[in-house]
């Protein structure tokens, strides 16, 4: 078998939708471009280097995963067979390089113990001590409020929610103001953002963020690197 490596390229990405076009055995037919759409997403290895050998020379347009994009695919997978194995053990043993009972033997460190009363420094908080965030989450596309984003102090189960406008106010308890503050903001079908650096010395603070469409897929015109074949077996 040919052993191949190629890598699949989408310059322009296309933005149509890819639920409304017309299902077809290997993908679907964009009505918009009169044009089939070949989903590579769900093809192994061997099958898309199958698929452009193929359809060599042909303009083929196609929608891949995000981590198909200009990555080196390849229908082969080196395998050590264990009688190499014996034969690199058995080599390395006549050279004397090899010895099983001390290779199944290692110096035990010696352990240093101290006794004493241990004094632990404790942080001083203030419990009264309050710090509200007030928040606004904004689709990018549109710059307007996003409803029904959860908004989540990581480490907790403190959890807020937009209201139709995309504000929220959560506010801090004393134990959780520190350097490591963070909150998570999520919606369904868009990439997940956090809040880092917040000012947890101050009593309120305003945010603004903005969230991004999720694109798990690429979809367009294929450019197929070259085909690297290396020797047959």
């Amino acid at each position: 078998m040919k052993h191949q490596t190629i890598k699949i390229n989408i310059a322009e990405p296309c933005h149509e939708n890819w639920e409304k076009m017309l299902d077809e055995e290997r993908g679907k037919f964009c009505l918009s471009c009169q044009k089939q759409v070949v989903d590579f997403s769900r093809m192994s290895n061997e099958e898309i280097i199958n698929y452009f050998n193929v359809n060599e020379g042909k303009k083929i347009c196609g929608r891949i995963a995000k981590h198909q994009h200009n990555t080196p695919i390849s229908n082969y997978q080196k395998v050590v067979t264990p009688w190499f194995n014996r034969y690199v053990a058995g080599f390395f043993m006549a050279l004397g390089f090899y010895n099983p009972s001390s290779a199944q033997t290692k110096d035990v460190p010696v352990e240093q113990h101290m006794k004493g009363e241990i004094a632990v420094k404790q942080p001083h908080i203030r419990s009264d001590k309050k710090l509200v965030i007030n928040g606004r989450v904004l689709n990018s596309a549109t710059n307007k409020g996003m409803k029904g984003v959860s908004i989540t102090v990581v480490g907790s189960d403190i959890t807020v929610t937009t209201d139709k406008n995309g504000n929220y106010t959560i506010s801090i308890p004393a134990r959780l103001q520190n350097e490591n503050l963070v909150l998570s903001v999520y919606h369904s079908g868009y990439n997940s953002q956090e809040i880092t650096g917040i000012d947890y010395n101050k009593t309120t603070v305003s945010v603004i963020t903005k969230l991004y469409i999720e694109e798990k897929h690429i979809m367009g015109d294929m450019i197929m690197g070259k085909v690297m074949p290396s020797k047959e077996n």
